[in-house]
């Protein structure tokens, strides 16, 4: 495909690193990479409750459980550090299992629990869609490593309410994927001018990039979309929905899935034989080293996983870049002997949402007082807030018009390699597994255009 691996001069100078499965001890707090605002209230001998319930045992439950651990060590990690001006971090979670019935039970009892929740952390675009309403009559901000735009912004996309979401907007993902596409095709390698097909999992997750508003949009920089098809995250074979996008012209798909999703997808690429005639592509989850390692079930003819060189949007800086941010996270991760497979995306986010938790707490504290704190007084702060969370690995940016994040680079996945070119391979746990890499293809930190119904860089329709 052109080029598959295409900046893997950067991938190479990451090669030690992730042989040893760690980075540098550099710890971001002592070198001052962490810079929360000074507090002016002594909180010693206080609890701040952190409250979190999601999906840890179902369909998410591969990508999510690390999540749950990265929470867990980043919350001892700052309260050795002297957690929120002193008060100790205490987290309150349930697992939902996927089923939505158990995510408004664990609602109703965590809303009317005294303490209130300050917060709540959760997981997926439908949960926050579920309670969207029903936080903000109660006056409880959710806090969302997702990207709805029914979720932030309501039925119509014109009512900013009471969930964030770190990472950009799903929609605004994928526009900011066709400016890439538009700007890069000529020098890819590619037959045909850019064509896009949605192949995503069935819900509001997946089928939340296939929108009137998207599909302008990207029509109008040179990148046609040809429709989308859609399957359950239980389904072992795709072969049917990828042959119908390549009949009906595309040569990308674009994934809205996670974790078994792309590498289902890929492998079917491989099984058709088309991988080297259709790019692979997705949102931000796409990027994970669940995805990398899922994909080396099946091969490629080169010998390589079929999800080599799939590209995805990365909206923060991975584990395998020269940060001190990721560097205490490693630290934190080896220190609490956390397996290999577990560093991903996930447990990376939940370390970057407590760092982000203590900053927003202490500016609420700082601004009404701790007698004061609410779930009312955290929305104003978070209302209109910027904070670069572990030093700027996440870019937390609120304002009352707007719920998400909306920077992003571009990204690839692909594998460690020795110089005759072969992958490198590792035992884990006594399996054997070749080691993937996530690097960015962008240097440049692009804006995501905003394409909510309404959006500003909405073309007329």
């Amino acid at each position: 495909m052109g080029k598959r691996h295409l900046n893997l001069l950067l991938v190479g100078s990451l090669i030690l690193a992730l042989v040893a499965f760690a980075l540098p001890a550099v710890n971001a707090q002592e070198g001052g990479a962490i810079q929360h605002t000074e507090c002016e209230e002594d909180l010693t001998g206080e609890t701040i409750l952190f409250h979190t319930f999601g999906d840890l045992s179902g369909p998410y439950a591969a990508i999510t459980q690390p999540l749950a651990a990265g929470f867990t060590d980043a919350i001892a990690y700052f309260n050795e550090q002297g957690g929120i001006c002193g008060a100790q971090i205490e987290m309150v979670s349930d697992d939902t299992g996927g089923d939505q019935e158990v995510t408004q039970s664990l609602y109703d009892r965590y809303s009317t629990s005294d303490p209130k929740p300050l917060m709540l952390l959760l997981y997926s675009s439908a949960d926050a869609e579920l309670l969207r309403e029903q936080a903000a009559e109660d006056e409880i901000p959710i806090m969302l490593f997702a990207g709805s735009t029914t979720g932030l912004y309501g039925e119509s996309a014109d009512e900013p309410g009471w969930v964030f979401a770190a990472i950009p907007l799903y929609t605004d993902q994928f526009g900011a994927f066709c400016d890439w596409v538009a700007a890069s095709w000529a020098d890819m390698g590619m037959e045909g001018d850019p064509a896009i097909g949605h192949l995503s999992w069935e819900g509001s997750f997946g089928r939340s990039t296939e929108t009137p508003e998207t599909t302008a949009y990207c029509e109008s920089v040179g990148v046609s979309v040809v429709g989308g098809e859609y399957f359950l995250p239980t389904a072992t074979d795709v072969t049917a929905q990828i042959q119908g996008l390549v009949d009906a012209g595309a040569n990308i798909l674009f994934t809205t899935s996670l974790g078994t999703g792309p590498a289902l997808i890929a492998a079917d690429l491989v099984n058709l034989g088309l991988e080297d005639q259709v790019m692979l592509a997705g949102v931000n989850w796409v990027l994970d080293t669940s995805v990398g390692l899922l994909g080396q079930r099946t091969l490629r003819p080169d010998g390589m996983p079929s999800t080599d060189g799939v590209y995805g949007l990365l909206p923060y800086v991975w584990w395998d870049e020269e940060h001190p941010g990721t560097q205490l996270v490693q630290e934190q991760f080896d220190a609490n002997e956390r397996s290999p497979l577990s560093r991903n995306v996930a447990y990376l986010a939940g370390f970057g949402a407590i760092d982000q938790y203590i900053e927003a707490v202490i500016q609420t504290v700082n601004r009404v007082g701790y007698e004061n704190l609410s779930g009312a007084a955290l929305y104003e702060t978070l209302n209109d807030f910027e904070y670069d969370a572990l030093g700027g690995v996440f870019h937390y940016s609120f304002t009352p018009e707007r719920r998400a994040q909306n920077l992003t680079r571009i990204g690839i996945l692909t594998y460690l390699t020795d110089d005759s070119g072969a992958p490198v391979i590792v035992e884990v746990g006594g399996n054997p597994m070749m080691i993937p890499l996530i690097a960015p293809v962008t240097d440049e930190v692009m804006t995501t255009p905003d394409l909510r119904p309404g959006g500003a860089d909405v073309p007329d329709m």
